[in-house]
């Protein structure tokens, strides 16, 4: 073949080479990358980011441009060096929003993805995804996926690590495909549905190369014993999470004592482990982290704690350890002593003074809060130069806080010593060694001045100095601080003086409390950056100003107990992201403004004891949110919209006491399903009460209401709201409640009441029976109406009923037998009916005052004197044989038992009187006659009293046989 022909094949092969390459996958490189692309796998990276939404651009460098051809310069994509293909893919928290394209399984090699942090909008993992057989690490945590788990992840035999956690995956009925993850070493699947899967314990035990398991939050079924005989322990595990698992409780421990070899950090906090701390924990001699907060935890710390040597991090916080300090510490002295570093033990009931600390020498965070330690710290503490975290809060510590003594702690980053009866001793030009991030002194004695130390600390976040008898004024130099914080609390003190327009040193969503102190003027001009906003119990002016200025994105704002003398601006629109307003306990006037309904995420209004008027705005039914509305104390008029009830179905407490509402109380009151408190009374309201009331389903039934557990508590040591973004306290958000006859105002330890107040109203009509349903019902004032008719025969079953207030009405019959069962009554008033008969006996009945009943002309026996006609009777014996002989008699016999007991008496009467006065006589002239019948008494009582017996028995069986012969 001649070299012409050779040039020709030559040529031939190239364009054919160059024709091939594309078809095999390949394309040239690019600029000076030594790192080749492969077409087919650019080509499905490009396919799936089309399905993407990516706001921040994170993606721009995928692109069809030269300079952007590379696949493997791509943001999050790393090749192979020598062959170009795709081995990595991590895009995790870029923000991107949309699907996971099927179009991933032309990356044959990949062997990490990682695509959690993102929002793939409730989609489905693609069942494709298992094509990827060489996976080694998958992560889908938070990534917003649901459906199934694609039982074909099973598939993956090389896979080494896999995190599903925090999506919307349904219930997983069993773990069976786990098993066959054969490579895993790495299990991570919080927040997963688990509660049906029972061989969650076999199949984690079976996976031979598994050393971490994170299962936090999966309401695992129970570990009963017998399982545990078929379930081998797993050898390789050195990290374990099973924490937040209520059904996880001490039934777990055998399980660990024979897989406790290797571990190395235990999470077993917020289950249900009980009794003693066990002393498996003592086998693990490699552990360093040991986390058991939040159980049932009882006695002390076992002395096997403190053999392992390793242990660095323990933390035993809110369960409820006792006993004596001690010997707490006295089981930690052996080698653990030297290892420890962080050392929680707050919110417990551990008693004594404080111990000295100085046998930890590493210590770094100590947490002994919420116990009942004494005396001072002092020495105590002083030589733990390495504490970076001290929370000594709500003991009963006493004494003085020197700058000498913190001067020891250069790496303290956060101080809490609030609640206790501290001092704190600090010379004014004072400069700590250390910096904070949280400074928490409620309740220490640290005023009057504001401290002046406080301006060396660059970056704090929390500052708490509440109730520290600051009443001073704040000083310039504070609202120029570097610092961005999150929380300041300077309430209850006397600080005085005007605030500045000051927004520089809060940081965005920060919660500022000045409450309960001497504040004055016009309310300034706070941050949009604040979330919360409490300046309640001051002397501020200028609402109008404030509403009106577009502050926008707050969302809690309590102005409660201010000087605020003037109309509720309508300038609510700006306020959308408003969930908690409180203006109560002011001066407002006018009507509720219509721009309120724009307030669509309100779920707490209170705007009591103001001058408000008018009727309800028809806009606040936009408010379909709330749970608490608070109206009372105002002079609103008109009839209670239907809306309340249409709309506002997820009201739990609703008061609109103290008005001048008219009208019937209208049948859609009874759609408030979730309602626990109901306040209409001291109005004009007129009509029945609904008979629908029994569909009042929160008090008719002890369930946990998530809106109530979700929003807000009454019981905490605040009135406390809950939300999504974290919790707001405050104590100027009351209720007046009718209760136990005296008018009371909670703002705190409101409990699980559940009371229907309609007092003072004019409504008529009968008590409809339903509202004996009401099972849970604590406290009912229908008093100061006109109802007639009975009380309901089964109000007995309201055996939760603590108060019970009916007077000053028109109800009629006798008092049902069933209130004998009302056995928590505390508080009862019937007083001013038209009601008669018995007072049924009973415990709780006959406890109460007389004047409760009285009023009533026709009721009789205790606790009142008035008798009833069938006790008006002789107290000769046999009168109660009567009253228990004529309520089981034949009527038919009524006249001739009556005939019979009357001759019984006279005859009876008769003779007693005539051997009275023979005997009396006799004893009276003689004088050795009176000796001698005393003397006979004092030795024959015994014979008299069963003289009377047997004579008593004569006369009854006398009374049968006449009965008898009477009725033949």
């Amino acid at each position: 073949m001649g070299r012409r022909s050779h040039k020709l094949l030559s040529a031939i092969f190239i364009l054919l080479l160059l024709h091939l390459k594309p078809a095999l996958g390949f394309i040239s490189r690019v600029g000076d990358n030594n790192m080749w692309c492969i077409e087919r796998e650019r080509q499905a990276l490009l396919q799936f980011k089309k399905g993407l939404v990516d706001d921040n651009n994170r993606l721009s460098s995928w692109g069809t441009e030269y300079a952007n051809r590379n696949c493997c310069s791509w943001e999050g994509v790393h090749c192979n060096n020598q062959t170009g293909h795709v081995l990595e893919l991590r895009l995790d928290s870029c923000g991107l929003r949309g699907k996971i394209s099927p179009s991933l399984i032309e990356l044959h090699h990949l062997s990490y993805l990682s695509l959690s942090g993102n929002d793939f909008n409730n989609s489905e993992i693609p069942k494709s995804i298992s094509s990827l057989n060489n996976l080694k690490y998958l992560d889908l945590n938070s990534a917003n996926l649901s459906g199934q788990i694609p039982l074909q992840l099973g598939n993956f035999s090389h896979l080494q690590y896999l995190d599903l956690s925090w999506n919307n995956l349904k219930p997983v009925q069993n773990l069976e495909w786990l098993s066959h993850l054969v490579s895993i070493e790495r299990l991570e699947l919080s927040n997963l549905n688990l509660s049906v899967a029972n061989d969650w314990l076999k199949v984690v035990s079976g996976l031979p190369k598994l050393s971490g398991l994170r299962l936090y939050n999966c309401s695992l079924p129970f570990i009963t014993p017998s399982s545990l005989l078929h379930i081998n322990s797993s050898k390789s595990l050195t990290y374990l999470d099973l924490s937040n698992n209520p059904c996880i409780n001490s039934s777990i421990f055998p399980w660990l004592s024979n897989s406790s070899a290797n571990l190395v950090f235990v999470d077993l906090s917020s289950n249900q482990l009980q009794g003693l701390i066990p002393n498996v924990f003592g086998n693990m001699k490699s552990l360093e982290q040991l986390i058991l907060n939040d159980n049932q935890l009882e006695g002390g710390i076992p002395e096997s704690l403190g053999d392992i040597c390793t242990l660095c991090e323990l933390y035993l916080s809110s369960n409820n350890l006792n006993g004596q300090v001690l010997g707490f510490f006295h089981n930690l002295q052996g080698c653990a002593k030297d290892s420890l570093e962080s050392l929680h033990l707050g919110r417990n009931q551990i008693t004594g003074s404080v111990p000295n600390f100085a046998i930890f020498p590493s210590l770094r965070e100590l947490d002994i809060s919420n116990n009942k330690f004494n005396g001072t710290l002092g020495e105590r503490i002083g030589s733990l130069h390495k504490l970076e975290f001290l929370d000594i809060r709500s003991n009963m510590l006493e004494g003085v806080i020197s700058e000498t003594l913190l001067s020891n702690f250069p790496n303290l980053y956060c101080l809490e010593l609030s609640s206790n009866s501290l001092t704190l001793n600090f010379s004014f030009d004072w400069v700590p060694p250390f910096q904070l991030i949280d400074l928490y002194l409620r309740s220490c004695k640290l005023g009057p001045e504001f401290p002046n130390w406080i301006r060396t600390q660059r970056n704090l976040i929390f500052l708490d100095l509440s109730n520290t008898g600051i009443s001073n004024t704040i000083p310039t130099w504070f609202w120029d601080m570097p610092f961005e914080l999150n929380y300041l609390n300077l309430s209850q003190n006397q600080i005085k003086g005007r605030l500045p327009n000051a927004s520089s040193i809060f940081s965005n969503f920060a919660i500022l409390d000045f409450s309960s102190n001497r504040f004055e003027g016009p309310l300034p001009v706070i941050s949009s950056n604040l979330s919360s906003l409490n300046l309640s119990k001051n002397k501020f002016s200028g609402l109008n100003s404030f509403i009106c200025s577009k502050i926008g994105g707050m969302m809690h704002l309590d102005l409660s107990s201010n000087n605020l003398f003037e109309g509720i601006p309508d300038c609510f629109m700006h306020w959308q992201e408003l969930e908690i307003l409180n203006l109560a306990h002011n001066n407002l006037f006018g009507k509720i403004p219509h721009s309120m309904g724009s307030l669509i995420q309100l779920i707490a209004l209170d705007l009591s004891n103001n001058s408000l008027s008018g009727e309800l705005p028809w806009s606040l039914q936009n408010c379909t949110l709330l749970r608490f509305m608070n109206l009372e104390k105002n002079k609103l008029s008109g009839t209670i919209p239907a809306w309340i009830g249409e709309r506002m179905s997820s009201l739990i407490i609703l008061s609109l006491r103290s008005n001048i509402f008219h009208g019937n109380i209208r049948s859609q009151i009874c759609l408030l399903t979730h309602i626990k408190y109901l306040d209409l009374s001291q109005n004009n309201i007129s009509g029945t009460i609904p008979e629908c009331l029994d569909n009042l389903i929160a008090m008719a039934h002890k369930i946990s209401d998530v809106m109530t557990s979700k929003y807000f508590i009454w019981n905490g040591p605040e009135y406390s709201f809950y939300t999504d973004y974290g919790s707001y306290s405050d104590n100027s958000v009351h209720i007046i409640v009718g209760w136990k006859g005296n008018v009371y105002e909670y703002g705190k330890n409101f409990g699980e009441m559940r009371s229907i107040d309609l007092a003072n109203n004019k409504l008529t009509g009968n008590i409809p029976e339903g509202i004996s349903n009401l099972i849970e019902l604590k406290a009912l004032n229908l008093s100061g109406n006109m109802l007639t008719g009975v009380i309901p025969k089964n109000i007995g079953k309201l055996e939760q009923l603590e108060s019970l207030d009916l007077s000053r009405n028109r109800l009629s019959g006798s008092l049902p037998a069933s209130m004998v069962g009302l056995h928590y009554l505390g508080y009862l008033d019937l007083s001013y009916n038209k009601l008669s008969g018995r007072i049924p006996t009973g415990t709780q009945l006959q406890s109460f005052d007389p004047s409760k009943f009285m009023g009533n002309a026709r009721l009789c026996g205790p606790p009142i004197t008035e008798k009833c006609p069938e006790d008006v009777t002789s107290n000769v014996g046999g009168s109660k044989n009567h009253q228990e002989d004529r309520d089981a008699g034949s009527k038919n016999h009524q006249g001739d038992q009556d005939e019979f007991w009357k001759c019984l008496y006279v005859g009876t009467g008769f003779g007693f009187a005539a051997g009275f006065w023979g005997v009396s006589v006799s004893l009276i002239l003689n004088r050795s006659w009176r000796h001698a019948y005393f003397l006979m008494l004092i030795n024959l009582k015994d014979w008299l009293y069963v003289t009377i017996v047997v004579h008593t028995t004569i006369l009854l069986e006398m009374f049968h046989s006449w009965r008898l012969s009477q009725l033949h």
